[in-house]
């Protein structure tokens, strides 16, 4: 049975390895296919969004090119040209040049009133003439160049002309152009004579009928954001306000540009950003769309084949562990009967020199061993309960061996100090049993059953039922068992006594017991 138990337990043992090896492979597997499908998704979903920039960057780049044109048609226009160029010589006011301003103011306020220019209520876009010294000379209506957006025009201004320079505002942006006004030729100086500034307001219309490929698809998103570093949204399809990037997908795109990014977008949901440079700007275009959108069918087959993974491992396991418990149950039990066995046969060993020195209590052990097993089987007590029972019944008069023979055969009573060589024989034996590496609760059980069998209360231990058996055990042998100066009590008599004993019996060893005993007679 051991060599069987040892044999399954070392199978197990490699059956469990290459089980953990296979399953771990087969994880790797199901990662493996599940990063190549996602990436397979984000690859897809990258030309997807390219495709979709198409459109939008083309009305961005027809508006650019709209608002330049219109800008470089003020500054080439004669009348401007003349009047900064004679302001710039510094001539004195003259009733043409006083003429020449007023055609210049109504020029720029017709501009004011339509084309890419016009005025918005409150005069929060235009276009205006500078001289030399960036001093207003003629603007749209109400209409007044911020100073930051002409230093930052300044700064950027390349072969005569800079923008657009997006600046916040509350409900979209206002960009900025700027062009420089060149003298009429003849004049020496070849320095700009003046500047033409213009803003517009790129907000939600602007975006009206540009006609995205994605546009009927859930949460899909446009804006325009500045580069580098994404500083800031110029506008969006469905953004009013200008928001700060930040850390968003949004600012990783356009920080970027041509790479697909996956993070939490301005929203504040996670999304997929593609950002595409507008040619001739600092300025991205960032197409989003939802992750939940964008990736749910292959997250959803991804969970399907992770689920199935996650089953079938629990279902391997599950396997493995019964299996195991099986070859473990095997061997605890092979194991058991063994170290049973060979307790029986030690206990045996004792029990006949007990027989040698104690004629008299010839089979008296052994009797209570049988009988202590069977009260706690009748209990219905597990069977490692029962063997301990069985081998406590079995060792407790094997203190015996350390009393003198003349006091073992004694046929009258006991005085105190022969009583106390048996009390004194029992501690012996008691520091052998419990100084002996054993597998089973011989020794503490034992202790509790001379504590008993002392006539003390119980120590409340979990051995006390085993120790109570074991004791009730003993006594019930012994009165049924003849002695020199009495007859063997009846199992009915027998019962009646241990029913009366101090300390009391239990109730269920007590009942147990009666079934034995009475379906003897």
């Amino acid at each position: 049975m051991g060599r069987f138990a040892a044999g399954w337990g070392r199978r197990g043992a490699w059956l469990g390895v290459a089980v953990f090896v296979a399953a771990m492979a087969l994880v790797a597997a199901a990662f493996r296919i599940a990063h190549n499908e996602r990436a397979f998704e984000m690859d897809r979903w990258a030309v997807r969004l390219k495709s979709a920039s198409t459109q939008p960057l083309d009305v961005v780049n027809d508006w650019l090119s709209a608002s330049r044109s219109a800008l470089r048609g003020v500054a080439v226009n004669p009348t401007v040209q003349i009047y900064l160029s004679q302001k710039a010589m510094g001539g004195a006011a003259t009733p043409e040049s006083e003429a020449q301003a007023a055609f210049l103011q109504s020029y720029i306020a017709s501009l004011g009133s339509r084309g890419p220019f016009a005025a918005l209520p409150g005069g929060r876009t235009g276009l205006a003439v500078l001289d030399a010294q960036r001093h207003p000379v003629a603007a749209t209506f109400g209409y007044r160049p911020p100073a930051q957006a002409i230093g930052a025009l300044m700064s950027r201004m390349h072969n005569g002309e800079a923008g657009p320079v997006a600046m916040p505002a509350k409900d979209g942006s206002q960009v900025s152009f700027l062009s420089a006004v060149h003298p009429i030729q003849g004049l020496p100086s070849a320095a700009a004579v003046g500047y033409v500034v213009a803003e517009r307001r790129l907000d939600k219309a602007f975006w009206f009928g540009t006609g995205s490929v994605l546009a009927a698809d859930h949460g899909h998103e446009s804006l325009i954001a500045s580069a580098p570093g994404g500083r800031y949204v110029v506008v969006g399809s469905s953004i009013a306000e200008t928001s700060p990037l930040a850390g968003s997908g949004e600012a990783l795109a356009a920080r970027n540009p041509g790479m697909l990014q996956q993070a939490d977008g301005l929203s504040g949901e996670n999304a997929l950003h593609l950002g595409v440079p507008v040619p001739g700007t600092d300025w991205t275009l960032v197409e989003s769309v939802p992750t939940s959108h964008a990736l749910a069918g292959v997250e959803a087959r991804i969970r399907n084949l992770l689920t199935i993974l996650l089953l079938s491992l629990l279902a391997i396991i599950l396997g493995i562990l019964l299996l195991w418990r099986h070859v473990v149950a095997v061997q605890q039990a092979a194991a058991r009967e063994a170290g049973l066995k060979l307790y029986r046969s030690v206990a045996e060993v004792l029990l006949q020199a007990i027989d040698q020195r104690d004629p008299g209590a010839a089979e008296h052990s052994r009797r209570v061993a049988a009988l202590s097993r069977q009260v706690t089987l009748r209990m219905g007590l597990p069977g490692a309960d029962a063997d301990t029972a069985e081998l406590v019944g079995a060792l407790m008069n094997v203190g015996k061996l350390f009393v003198p023979v003349p006091l073992l055969t004694k046929s009258g009573a006991l005085e105190d100090a022969e009583a106390s060589q048996f009390a004194e024989g029992a501690t012996r034996w008691l520091a052998i049993l419990a100084d002996t590496p054993l597998n089973l609760p011989l020794a503490p059980v034992l202790e509790e059953a001379y504590r008993l069998g002392r006539g003390e209360s119980g120590s409340g231990s979990v051995f006390a039922n085993i120790a109570h058996t074991a004791v009730a055990a003993n006594k019930a042998v012994a009165l049924m068992s003849p002695r020199a100066y009495r007859m063997a009590h009846s199992p009915q008599e027998t019962l009646e006594i241990l029913g009366k004993s101090q300390p009391p019996v239990p109730a269920p060893i007590l009942a147990a017991m009666t079934d034995l005993l009475t379906a003897d007679k």
